[in-house]
């Protein structure tokens, strides 16, 4: 039996593991603490930086229910580090270079009051580049393991803080940690797909998707095996969106993506200033 959520306005816990993104980390405690939700409370683990972030953490530490700065063995041990110090019911995971989108608690909140018997509630995601920029869009159908490989975006996911306590986060892993969390989560109870635009994924030249991307597909294929070996192959299944609907989505969002990415690529494109 799922936990019940019995308050109007439960909490949230985002936890944020950090290591020397300080370009970034602003950008990622703004889009928190200017959510319009208010029961909210953010948990920021770096990773002892070096490079300035821990002057913007402590000028937001009044805006902290907890932080440290200290060396750890990796993003999964910050992680649950963090967790142990979440006191939500719900559970959110940033990392610190992406944001949430404006409106993003609020929609997940009355998603999981709306389906008591979700683990997690995830939605679709905007990419951006290094200098905040829309520079693309998401079209997700609802995570399927044996029909749409894995499209579960981090910083769109939302859990149950009962069910990740029990799961916790592989320490062992340098590039698959939410797919593996995510997946064996997804094994306990029902995700809820949203269609909306929770989130943005920070598209960057030091980030581990272009960094380690051979660790990541090394790991991704064990680990799917592993979860879903009735489907040993679905790490591999796309789900495109078709060009209409990328359009559709285009055209409802004339704010989160219409204008940003017209800007971004026809404005500054046109001047030669477009970022890569």
């Amino acid at each position: 039996m799922k936990k019940m959520m019995h308050s109007a306005n439960p909490k949230i816990s985002i936890l944020m593991p950090s290591f020397n993104q300080a370009r970034y980390l602003e950008a990622a405690i703004s889009s928190i603490l200017a959510q319009d939700y208010p029961n909210k409370e953010l948990i920021v683990i770096d990773g002892g930086s070096t490079d300035g972030s821990l002057e913007i953490i402590k000028r937001h530490q009044s805006d902290l229910a907890y932080s440290v700065s200290e060396p750890d063995r990796g993003q999964a041990h910050a992680l649950n580090k963090g967790l142990t110090h979440a006191t939500g019911d719900i559970i959110g995971w940033l990392n610190s270079d992406d944001r949430y989108l404006p409106g993003a608690f609020s929609r997940v909140v009355q998603a999981f009051l709306e389906n008591p018997d979700a683990v997690a509630v995830h939605g679709d995601r905007i990419m951006i580049d290094r200098d905040g920029y829309v520079s693309g869009w998401t079209v997700l159908p609802a995570f399927d393991p044996a029909t749409t490989g894995f499209n579960v975006c981090s910083e769109t996911a939302f859990f149950r803080k009962s069910q990740g306590q029990e799961l916790r986060f592989s320490e062992n892993l340098r590039f698959a940690i939410d797919l593996d969390f995510f997946c064996r989560l997804h094994r306990t109870g029902r995700f809820v797909k949203l269609p909306s635009y929770l989130g943005a994924f920070r598209c960057h030249s030091d980030n581990k998707s272009s960094t380690i991307q051979d660790v990541g597909r090394a790991e991704i294929e064990a680990l799917w095996k592993e979860i879903f070996p009735a489907t040993p192959d679905g790490w591999q299944k796309q789900s495109p969106a078709g060009k209409l609907s990328m359009l559709l989505r285009f055209l409802r969002h004339p704010f989160t993506i219409a204008l940003p990415y017209s800007y971004r690529r026809f404005f500054l494109g046109l001047r030669g200033l477009e970022t890569r």
